[in-house]
């Protein structure tokens, strides 16, 4: 029996020995393309972050991060949770038919930051009347997975509660449209409407919104069923499996849509220009299939501002300002159907006079469209008004 316990601490000793001197010998990597994140650097030793603890808390988070194998340790660890049952996984909930779900619990809303968000939308909305007129203005939330597909979420699983923010938002917003998106989501809800492993909603889910969206403005469309589907990758794991990194994760497929023997929504005699530099002939990005975070493929990531013009659409049609979260990536490409200009504003990365950017593009139409997620929680919303 002795002999045994000291061969088991041998064993693990020289376990841990080869872990830590992999992970020396190793070179340290600066991204993890499974976790979608940049991994830490070497902490900076000094005497201020040493009698701080500072040195000690990003030591430990730097051994973390380059551990050997760090990867293939995750997985085994995620394995191991969902062998016990746990569904409680990196931040996410694992749910019933192979989806994913975000973890935002009632601790994690900003009541202030919200009122603060809800106040700058609707400051814009009544200075931007002036020029469009109030039945020109919309805006859209967009319901996160977890509310819609609710009965996929595990037994126990607390999230804040998406209805009752998103009711109270939109009865605070006037002198607008506000498309509730709701209903036309859950009547679909056992469609793809959703990705499985990533927290956006698939090209369906946005269609199905713009369908709303063009009957409350006034807009033409063309039926989701009257479609033409293009998959353009089967291989895609999103954001929530960067999270949970389950090797028994599905994998979904990204689609597109155009009318029946044309081209897809987004790809057709378009001139698109990002921060006024880049320019691309489509609202897709083909080279971003080969990586791993494929919804890219939308634009090719999020940027400050995206200006397109669409020669589908004539010059009457006039200009919409979209102001959005990534959310809006997948649904913009079908407003090229109806507008000659389209400009998204991702207040994230762009700190300009929003109130000028309405003269200086001769803006018609202005559309505030957010995840519920994103909007209760994003910091950038002042940057309407200029205020803090």
């Amino acid at each position: 029996m002795k002999k045994i316990r000291i061969g088991i601490v041998i064993i693990f000793a020289a376990f841990i020995a080869f872990i830590s001197g992999g992970s020396l010998i190793a070179k340290d990597r600066e991204f993890s393309p499974n976790e979608n994140r940049y991994l830490a650097e070497p902490p900076e030793l000094s005497v201020d972050n040493l009698l701080s603890g500072k040195f000690q808390e990003d030591l430990e988070t730097y051994l973390n991060d380059q551990i050997c194998g760090r990867d293939s340790w995750i997985t085994i660890k995620t394995g191991i949770q969902k062998a016990c049952r746990d569904t409680d996984i990196g931040g996410a909930y694992v749910g019933k038919d192979g989806y994913d779900f975000e973890k935002i619990t009632p601790e994690d809303v900003d009541e202030k930051l919200i009122d603060r968000n809800v106040k700058a939308v609707q400051e814009y909305f009544e200075s931007a009347a002036s020029i469009t007129g109030e039945e020109h203005l919309s805006f859209l939330l967009v319901p996160s997975s977890g509310l819609i597909l609710e009965d996929k979420l595990p037994k126990n699983a607390r999230l804040f509660d998406q209805k009752t923010y998103m009711d109270q938002i939109e009865a605070s917003l006037t002198g607008c449209r506000v498309v509730d998106v709701r209903k036309e989501l859950s009547a679909h809800k056992d469609d793809e409407i959703y990705y499985r492993t990533d927290h956006h909603w698939t090209s369906e889910g946005a269609y199905l919104a713009y369908e709303k969206w063009c009957e409350s403005t006034g807009n033409e469309y063309t039926p989701l069923e009257d479609l033409q589907e293009n998959i353009v990758t089967n291989q895609f794991r999103g954001s929530l499996y960067s999270k949970i990194l389950d090797a028994d994760s599905a994998y979904d497929s990204i689609r597109i849509y155009g009318k029946p023997g044309g081209k897809p929504f987004g790809s057709e005699d378009l001139r698109v220009a990002i921060n006024g530099k880049k320019t691309m002939d489509s609202c897709y990005d083909e080279e971003k299939l080969k990586e791993k975070d494929k919804y890219k493929y939308f634009f090719g990531d999020n940027y400050g501002e995206v200006q397109i013009v669409s020669g589908k659409a004539p010059e009457e049609t006039g200009n919409i300002l979209v102001i959005k979260d990534s959310f809006a990536n997948t649904f913009v490409p079908f407003l090229t159907q109806n507008y000659h200009k389209i400009y998204m504003i991702d207040l994230r990365f762009y700190s300009g006079d929003m109130k000028e950017y309405l003269k200086e593009n001769q803006i018609t139409d202005v559309l505030v469209l957010y995840n519920i997620t994103n909007f209760i929680s994003d910091r950038n919303i002042y940057k309407l008004t200029g205020g803090i």
